[in-house]
């Protein structure tokens, strides 16, 4: 299957390390390693891979936190070459990505040296280095799983989220998309509270028309947005954060606003009272508008 464009944590398919750019700094030359991972997101382990125009399967790999690219030191073929982030330069940062023969898992071939990106020795250990060495190309079979990569993607279309808010009852007729063709991270349930609590929402009263319920989600929409910005050096991507207006189907006189995400598993829609901090699944409203 080929990658689309997205946001990825790399994972190793024999050990759990995934790629990890070493404590998300930004300078160049910075070297990135195998790191081990849990449940929550690591961000120096998210990557937004992006296609090279006119090149097949070919992907730049950008580090989030920091805005660097992979890059293989100097494009060389030698093996134990090492592999870093490095401010957008030339091939050496872009990378041949497609399935191993007969595996779920994918090959990384620098479209510049054509050597792959390598586990030093299949380690497991935090800080195993990460290195363009030699290897058998996509379409021969081998059990060199130092060279396999899985790709988890934690990130959906504006066309993937369409669709599921599309079989939500509350949104699926008012709904509207800022990006025709963006790519939204999708956050963690916890993150959205650690954001909430540092709007000072927890302590603002509702005030009928002055500071409504409107208000409340508006500010929670901004600040998802400011929190992303302070968080991340790439661009070319946007973080899901949607924005509904509803009228209460028990009265119709009634109206509420409810910020809303897209679930873990990326199955359905989530609703997130601002007021309250609260999720919840269903909602006694239906959007007269909602955005993105």
């Amino acid at each position: 299957m080929t990658l689309s464009r997205g946001i990825y944590q790399i994972h190793n398919d024999g050990v759990p390390v995934a790629m990890d750019l070493h404590d998300g700094s930004s300078a160049s030359g910075t070297k990135i390693a195998g790191w081990q991972f849990g449940d929550g997101i690591n961000w120096n382990q998210l990557w937004l891979l992006e296609p090279v125009s006119r090149k097949t399967d070919t992907f730049t790999v950008r580090s989030l936190i920091a805005g660097t690219y992979m890059d293989l030191a100097g494009g060389r073929r030698d093996n134990e070459t090492p592999i870093i982030g490095w401010h957008r330069t030339r091939t050496n940062q872009e990378w041949i990505i497609k399935q191993s023969a007969g595996n779920q898992s994918y090959k990384m071939k620098n479209y510049a040296s054509g050597t792959f990106a390598d586990l030093h020795t299949g380690g497991s250990s935090n800080g195993t280095p990460i290195y363009g060495c030699q290897g058998t190309d996509f379409h021969v079979r081998d059990n060199n799983f130092h060279q396999c990569w899985l790709f988890e993607r934690m990130s959906l279309s504006s066309a993937e989220i369409k669709m599921i808010i599309g079989s939500n009852p509350h949104l699926a007729r008012n709904y509207k998309s800022y990006q025709v063709d963006g790519e939204y991270l999708i956050l963690p349930r916890n993150l959205w509270g650690e954001i909430w609590n540092s709007t000072g929402l927890r302590d603002k009263n509702r005030r009928r028309e002055i500071f409504d319920c409107n208000d409340f989600a508006l500010v929670m929409k901004a600040a998802v947005a400011q929190w992303g910005t302070n968080k991340w050096r790439a661009d070319g991507f946007a973080i899901f954060c949607g924005l509904m207006l509803g009228r209460s189907q028990s009265n119709p006189k009634e109206g509420h606003a409810y910020n809303f995400t897209i679930s873990d598993d990326h199955s359905g829609v989530v609703f997130f009272d601002p007021q309250t901090n609260e999720f919840m699944d269903n909602i006694d409203c239906d959007a007269f508008l909602a955005y993105v």
